[in-house]
């Protein structure tokens, strides 16, 4: 990493600097855009007791909770209640299977979240362990009683190695986490995360390695030259798009022609139609 970073220093500060053409530097490169009208950066909350979340939240929320939660809920419970009744144990009390059935009202159901921790790639991968063990479309999780339990979430976060997961899996229209994490059969274009490469030293090969470091530099060019400051975040960004977003398989990981993943942003996330869950 200190050697990317010098050599990064020195081809960033040198005036024999072009306009990058490589369609990952185009694509990472930003553009100003005007703000939407009647936009703050600033949203009050309130104070003590009196808080509330945003209005869009809020839409959100009542939306899941009247769509979305009381098909996902019922089909958790029949997962828990088959496996009571298989293992021969003592059922839900009546209240729990009330408000989890919808004999209460949609306004009875649980709100909760998954937090996903941090911990760089081992987070990730253990996390994304516990979200197949609560996802109802994995057979062994609903025959253990706990899958389903991904659907009925209302909230999914993560911290560092644990946002790598959260972002993937957003990204990539919520497939299953074997998926996810492996490379599916079919013919979707998702490669899979490629944990095979080293984060900081993907190759052994010195040459590969000073064209792979040139590579993520020359991305990140466009950046500095549009008036922003780049710096080794720029550069972890680009090490870790190749690993957990679409675009990047094992095959073409080398490939500086190819995008991997620049230009996905978090707000071109509310255009991924979400189909899966």
């Amino acid at each position: 990493m200190l050697s990317l970073l010098l050599l990064g220093n020195t081809l960033l500060s040198s005036a024999l600097l072009v306009k990058c053409q490589l369609a990952a530097a185009e694509a990472y490169t930003p553009t100003r855009v005007p703000c939407p009208p009647n936009t703050s950066l600033i949203r009050h909350a309130g104070t003590g007791t009196n808080q509330s979340v945003s209005p869009s939240e809020s839409a959100y929320v009542a939306s899941r909770q009247s769509l979305v939660l009381p098909s996902a809920w019922k089909s958790y419970l029949e997962n828990v209640e088959a496996q009571v009744e298989a293992k021969n144990v003592s059922g839900l009390p009546s209240y729990v299977s009330d408000i989890l059935s919808g004999t209460n009202g949609s306004n009875a159901y649980p709100t909760f979240g998954i937090a996903t921790s941090g911990g760089g790639y081992r987070a990730a991968i253990v996390g994304a362990g516990v979200l197949n063990a609560l996802d109802g479309r994995n057979a062994s999780a609903v025959e253990a009683g706990t899958g389903g339990l991904l659907q009925a979430a209302t909230y999914l976060t993560g911290l560092s190695g644990g946002s790598w997961l959260v972002t993937s899996l957003a990204q990539a229209d919520f497939p299953t986490l074997p998926d996810l994490v492996l490379q599916p059969n079919d013919s979707s274009g998702w490669g899979g995360w490629n944990a095979e490469f080293s984060l900081l030293s993907p190759t052994s090969d010195g040459v590969r390695g000073l064209a792979y470091d040139v590579d993520l530099i020359t991305e990140i060019q466009g950046k500095l030259l549009a008036g922003y400051p780049v710096s080794i975040v720029d550069l972890w960004a680009r090490i870790l798009a190749r690993h957990f977003t679409n675009g990047t398989n094992a095959n073409d990981y080398f490939d500086g022609s190819l995008k991997h993943g620049a230009g996905i942003t978090l707000s071109s996330l509310v255009n991924v139609y979400v189909q899966n869950t």
